[in-house]
């Protein structure tokens, strides 16, 4: 999200095509203008086409051309029924955005830009979706470059689209309701600019006292050039024509008037940089499109003649144009000479038209669009659907059984001896633009969704002050602070999560309780979001996507479908877990919760004599704690069923919004054996299932469940996620090596708080922070004795470990 001074952008991304020139002409002045108004801002383009696909370019370029030379009317009639059909508009700016959208957002998510500038209509399309769909949150503007504001250039979704005339206004807020739009000077390099007619045509060889006529029809050179170019001969004038890239073109003329280009009347150009220059020599430009080459003439205070407009946009600039006063549309031979004799027998009246064009091109600067897109409100915060892994905890909430995870940090005392305040809470919360918003839980036909909404991401609840007895049933202690805080459901309605900070502990010390609805973020996420902030970098809303498959082979890509074929199959045949006491209707959001601190230094020595990891080691110390608390009777379970979730983040989704993991369903051994054995064979069994392709393929499951209606997609949740298939949730999540400070204030341990699932009573969270293991238990009410119980149990079987290995 862009944080920067609105007079500071430190990146800005130029979404352009090559397709003509126009797009890039206009991308070159925005470029240049930029530069000026923001020195030192580090400049990036990105050629829309190529993003959307290797051959795209191509391909609409050749449609393009075949449309505008061959079958006008079939361009016209798709331009038409844009124009007149909203929801076919909104449709096709649907699937376009889609399309681009997804492939633009990796080269936004590895350049991160401060500022987004759009110059060409699918790339407009794509970022509209990206801020509707992945919450893109970068000021984004749009430069319609075409006097005519077509519905496929112009988005409610942009915070500003930039046409290029008061004439466009109305159309432009017509055609799309609730879009911000503003007039901008002509785009153009300043090279293009008034300037001496006569230097001019000294420095290009052409007559002083002719009457000039620049005939330019863009990159491709199409329309009726020849035609024009043979009225303008015929009415007297000097004749200039920029052919562009076609060569073919160039080359007819020449041959049709050999005469005229050996007198000096005709000269037939390819590709130039001359432009500026020769359309200062000009008298008139006569041109067909209204595009680029209409605009850098307006800039250099020349008249326009449009002649025989092409088809669509061609028609509809002209018509615009007319309307503004900045040019005459010729639509045939007779009219076009008619114009050139006129202009030649009336100087004023040049003159007036002239100074006209001049006017507006001054009537503002680039830099006032600039200006404007970053000073003004920001776009209305827009919905996007909720990924199926996010959605699947909204369908299986209730308020009894809240889907909210969070964490419980302990703040040291600072160097200076004082405590953490409030203020440095908010700290930590006022950068998780990922999280800034609030889950919209759909309906029987709509999926739910997450409605961005600036402030904080999470809102801080009134401090509590252990030891202080002045409310009745107040807290004695953090384990009671954590009760009340995590029993008060949380359904994402009003905000992401709430945090409270905690005083009056031992040393100085505070807790700051956090919880965030499980929508937004799983563990792994509140982590990131956490240790990021206090480092200085961002939580984000969406990462860039990548594609799965990119650079793999054909053999590569069939053994991951084996594999996933394998962990889908290996799911399939786990079967129901065996009844427990751990399971059982919840009656209240109500929950009891239990923390373990055991050294790390000690885990890991005592993992490496046993031949573990120190995740084994701390899964078959909660195997032996259940162990120890459950199995009582002489012929109890061997096993209990625990549901593990696995990460599937990459370094590029670590610090990101939602929820991105697997899960795998572990039969955790907790029948009689030594320690030693119980370590040896809770690393064979995770191993075998967690390390599988199990956890991957429930991660396709969920978002295959996903795709179903929302009433279908609800069921199917609820189905899934429930005690018919686990016992009890746990989870090994990864924590801060190095020391973290807030604002001076050393987080010195952290104790990872799961959700509980409908009709599964106990949840673990286990995780490394510093030099410590934290364990945290939590529990339904009804468990509040066994999950003290279990808390004790990990510790002493700790202990015993820690003897056994010496």
């Amino acid at each position: 999200m862009w944080k920067g001074s609105p007079l500071d952008p430190r990146r800005v991304l130029i979404v352009s095509a090559d397709m003509g020139e126009g797009h890039n002409a206009t991308g070159r002045a925005l470029d240049h203008a930029v530069r000026a108004l923001w020195p030192g801002v580090d400049v990036r383009w990105v050629d829309t086409l190529d993003v959307m696909g290797r051959g795209v370019g191509p391909a609409f370029r050749e449609i393009y051309v075949t449309n505008v030379r061959r079958t006008p009317w079939l361009y016209e009639f798709f331009y038409g029924a844009v124009q007149r059909h909203r929801h076919f508009a909104d449709a096709a700016k649907w699937f376009v955005g889609a399309w681009c959208g997804r492939r633009l957002a990796r080269h936004i998510g590895e350049y991160r830009p401060d500022v987004i500038l759009s110059t060409y209509p699918l790339g407009s399309s794509g970022l509209a979706w990206l801020r509707t769909h992945r919450g893109l949150a970068v000021p984004m503007g749009a430069w319609v470059s075409d006097f005519s504001p077509h519905p496929f250039w112009v988005h409610s979704e942009l915070d500003l689209n930039l046409v290029m005339h008061q004439v466009a206004v109305e159309p432009a807020t017509r055609w799309v309701r609730g879009a911000r739009v503003a007039v901008s000077a002509p785009p153009v390099v300043p090279r293009f600019a008034p300037g001496d007619r006569a230097a001019a045509r000294a420095r290009h060889d052409l007559p002083g006292d002719a009457f000039v006529a620049l005939v330019s029809c863009g990159a491709f050179g199409f329309g009726s050039v020849e035609s024009g170019t043979d009225v303008l001969l015929a009415a007297g004038a000097v004749v200039v024509v920029a052919c562009g890239r076609n060569d073919a073109l160039r080359q007819r003329l020449a041959t049709a008037h050999q005469d005229a280009v050996a007198t000096g009347r005709l000269r037939t150009l390819g590709w130039t940089d001359k432009m500026a220059e020769l359309t200062v020599a000009s008298d008139v430009v006569v041109t067909n499109a209204g595009g680029a080459t209409s605009l850098e003439a307006l800039a250099c205070g020349r008249a326009v003649l449009m002649y025989r407009p092409i088809a669509a946009h061609g028609r509809a600039n002209a018509e615009l144009m007319a309307a503004a006063g900045l040019a005459e549309v010729c639509a045939d031979e007779t009219e076009l000479a008619d114009a050139i004799h006129r202009l030649r027998g009336e100087p004023a009246q040049l003159a007036a038209i002239e100074a006209r064009s001049l006017a507006h091109a001054r009537s503002g600067t680039i830099a006032d669009g600039l200006t404007a897109l970053m000073a003004g409100p920001p776009a209305a915060p827009a919905a996007r659907r909720l990924r199926a892994e996010d959605a699947m905890f909204v369908h299986v909430q209730t308020p009894r059984v809240p889907q909210q995870v969070g964490a419980v940090l302990m703040l040291d005392a600072k160097p200076d001896g004082t405590s953490a305040t409030l203020a440095d809470a908010a700290y930590l919360f006022d950068a998780s633009p990922g999280l800034y918003g609030r889950i919209d839980r759909g309906s029987a036909w709509r999926h739910p969704r997450w409605v961005a909404q600036p402030g904080r991401a999470v809102d801080l609840v009134e401090p509590v002050d252990l030891g202080c007895h002045g409310d009745a049933g107040g807290p004695s202690d953090l384990d009671g602070a954590m009760d009340a805080f995590f029993s008060i459901p949380l359904d994402g309605s009003a905000g992401a999560g709430l945090a409270q900070l905690v005083r009056g502990l031992d040393g100085g010390r505070c807790a700051l309780l956090i919880k965030l609805h499980h929508a937004a973020a799983d563990g792994i996420a509140v982590i990131g979001a956490l240790v990021g902030r206090t480092r200085g970098q961002e939580f984000i809303a969406e990462p860039a996507p990548t594609t799965a498959d990119e650079g793999r082979t054909v053999r590569q890509r069939l053994a991951a479908a084996r594999e996933l074929a394998v962990g889908v199959w290996a799911l399939a045949r786990a079967g129901r877990a065996a009844p427990s006491e751990l399971n059982g209707p919840l009656r209240s959001a109500d929950r009891h919760h239990a923390r373990v601190d055991l050294q790390a230094s000690e885990v890991r020595q005592v993992a490496r004599a046993l031949g573990a990891r120190t995740t084994d080691l701390a899964t078959a110390l909660l195997g032996e704690a259940l162990h120890r608390v459950l199995h009582t009777e002489e012929n109890g379970p061997d096993s209990l069923r625990v549901m593990m979730p696995r990460s599937t983040r990459t370094t590029r989704t670590f610090r990101t919004a939602g929820n991105r993991t697997g899960a795998a369903s572990v039969d955790l051994p907790i029948g009689p054996m030594s320690l030693a054995d119980r370590v040896a064979r809770t690393r064979a069994v995770t191993d075998r299932q967690v390390g599988s392709s199990a956890p991957h393929a429930a991660h396709a499951v969920v978002w295959t469940l996903g795709q179903l209606p929302p009433w279908l997609h609800a069921i199917a949740a609820r189905l899934v996620y429930r005690s018919t298939w686990f016992n009890a949730i746990a989870s090994v999540l990864p924590g801060a090596r190095s020391p973290v400070f807030l604002n001076g204030s050393r987080i010195s341990a952290v104790y990872p708080v799961l959700a509980l699932a409908p009709g599964v009573k106990l949840s673990v969270g286990i995780m490394t922070w510093a030099d410590l293991v934290t364990v945290c238990f939590a529990g339904d009410t009804d468990l509040a004795g066994r999950v003290d119980a279990l808390a004790e149990a990990v510790y002493a079987a700790f202990k015993e470990a820690r003897a056994l290995v010496g």
